[in-house]
């Protein structure tokens, strides 16, 4: 299983992981340096998959991030699982 960290700030990592761990409808997990959060977003929906530590204000920042930064995390996404058919 391979482990890509997407993208990175001072607050937390978007990473994408690979088969077999991860299948499904193309996502990434951000990952909190030091809270101990974890929050896994649906790219093409920016849907939030199940309960968080994050706050619901750091969530909509992070959906936000992740919307600006939707072709390269899909990108990273296709380079680990292959391009939808």
């Amino acid at each position: 299983m391979k482990t890509r960290t997407v993208l990175e700030n001072n607050k937390w990592q978007i990473k994408v992981y690979s088969p077999p761990r991860e299948h499904g409808s193309p996502h990434v997990h951000i990952i909190s340096k030091g809270d101990n959060a974890e929050v896994k977003i649906y790219l093409e929906t920016l849907e939030v998959s199940g309960k968080t530590r994050f706050s619901k204000k750091s969530v909509k920042g992070i959906i936000r991030y992740v919307y600006r930064n939707y072709d390269l995390l899909m990108n990273q996404w296709e380079v680990l699982h292959g391009k939808k058919k």
